[in-house]
């Protein structure tokens, strides 16, 4: 794996800050460069060659997205998500990865990975940007991978059950009303930004991850 950059906030591109397509914008804007950067390191759909791969793959994908997932209810926060309008249920996708790997019969991994610093809501919300937004090329990378290994489960990136693109839309309301209403918006895409080097260091990652016996 290429080792996982530290691009200062300061250095990143920074969008207008006027009301055209308010934080969603600003926050698709500031980590493009980021976001390409985590696409390129971690390869897919091309760097799944294999059954034994794609196990791999789902095993670091279940413990990034259940480590996001203990860490974004997180009880001080369920006042923010509730005025939001946001169901942290609905946006849950590490049941659907322990789904995929029970049908391959492979355990989930012991541990779930480390996250970056997400010690606030608003960085919260910006770390459910980021997992969020990549349910959308999970339902291109599932069909590319079946393509190339064979028919295998692929619940996980096709969003299996979650109403598919309606997580989205509401989190993009969300991102919008909390802009509009003054929140703290550096924080929002502080919070991205740690969320994709975290899933890059996770994802990309040389290391088999251990898995529960």
């Amino acid at each position: 794996m290429a080792a996982a950059e530290t691009i200062r906030a300061e250095d990143a591109p920074r969008a207008p800050r006027g009301d055209a397509g308010g934080l969603p914008a600003r926050l698709r804007h500031e980590t493009a460069s980021l976001h390409a950067q985590v696409e390129a390191s971690t390869g897919l759909p091309g760097s799944v060659r294999s059954r034994a791969e794609y196990v791999t793959l789902l095993q670091r994908l279940h413990g990034f997205h259940s480590a996001v997932e203990a860490r974004l209810a997180h009880p001080d926060w369920a006042e923010g998500w509730a005025r939001l309008g946001i169901d942290l249920v609905g946006h849950g996708r590490s049941t659907l990865l322990a789904q995929d790997l029970g049908q391959l019969g492979s355990a989930v991994p012991a541990r779930p990975a480390v996250l970056g610093d997400i010690d606030s809501f608003p960085g919260a919300l910006g770390c459910l940007y980021v997992t969020e937004g990549s349910s959308l090329g999970g339902r291109i990378i599932g069909p590319a991978i079946r393509a190339t290994i064979g028919e295998v489960p692929t619940g996980f990136f096709e969003s299996a059950g979650r109403q598919h693109p309606s997580p989205w839309r509401a989190l993009t309301q969300a991102l919008r009303r909390f802009g509009d209403e003054g929140g703290d918006a550096d924080a929002v895409i502080g919070g991205a930004r740690s969320t994709f080097l975290a899933f890059e260091a996770q994802v990309a990652s040389t290391q088999a991850p251990a898995v529960a016996r």
